[in-house]
């Protein structure tokens, strides 16, 4: 199996070199750079990784603009935001510019390196607990269901209704075509009309809208580390 080529970009010296450290160990990994956030664009253009494992704990804010430009530019590239607890409310942000998955800073090892293979083998989306509970709780206004009603009456067949609830669920292509009895390119391609008709760049994005405009309700399953 083809090694992921991963580009880390964090402000902090010693959180860079640390997980260098962790991923220049693992056989699945060929780090590719290390950088900060300056000019971190440039580096991604050149390089072209499979993923880019981004820190922006500092001030999440301010790296919208870094993550939509990396998106725009490398837009085979899976990005990872690293986070902490108090940015939850920006993750919504952070996933419209962009990325594809968000996890705690405070991952323990293993975790962070099976997320990271995992988002870019299987495009599984990993989102914070916490979150993952206020999307979930999240009701929709009256603009918000009259656009959940014209999407699920209008746009999203049956059967595209089932996939984005198992997405939501952090099946892998293969695991939903186990389940539905189709086949894996079969759900490929109803995954890219799910994202086209709900105008969304990937998977996290697409789900995330769901919760927010109340086309999905169900909790989604963290499967990390069991």
């Amino acid at each position: 199996m083809d090694e992921i080529r991963l580009m880390i970009i964090t402000a902090e010296p010693s959180t860079r070199l640390g997980i260098t450290s962790i991923f220049s160990s693992e056989e699945a990994f060929a780090v590719v750079g290390s950088i900060p956030p300056k000019g971190a664009e440039d580096s991604c253009v050149n390089k072209q990784p499979d993923a880019v494992l981004i820190d922006i704990t500092d001030n999440p804010t301010k790296y919208g603009s870094v993550i939509s430009q990396i998106k725009k530019q490398c837009p085979y590239s899976i990005i990872i935001a690293l986070v902490e607890n108090e940015h939850y409310g920006l993750l919504s942000e952070v996933i419209g510019q962009g990325a594809n998955s968000c996890l705690h800073k405070g991952i323990i090892r293993s975790c962070l390196v099976k997320a990271v293979e995992l988002a870019c083998r299987a495009d599984i989306i990993f989102l914070p607990g916490t979150y993952k509970r206020v999307i979930s709780e999240v009701r929709p206004d009256n603009k918000l269901e009259q656009l959940r009603k014209s999407v699920t009456t209008e746009t999203l067949t049956k059967r595209e209704m089932e996939i984005l609830h198992l997405m939501s669920n952090n099946l892998t292509n293969r695991e939903i075509a186990s389940k539905l009895y189709i086949s894996e390119p079969t759900v490929k391609s109803h995954v890219s009309s799910i994202l086209s008709k709900l105008g969304q760049k990937n998977r996290a994005q697409a789900v995330v809208h769901s919760y927010k405009i109340g086309l999905i309700n169900k909790p989604l399953v963290d499967r990390l580390c069991n």
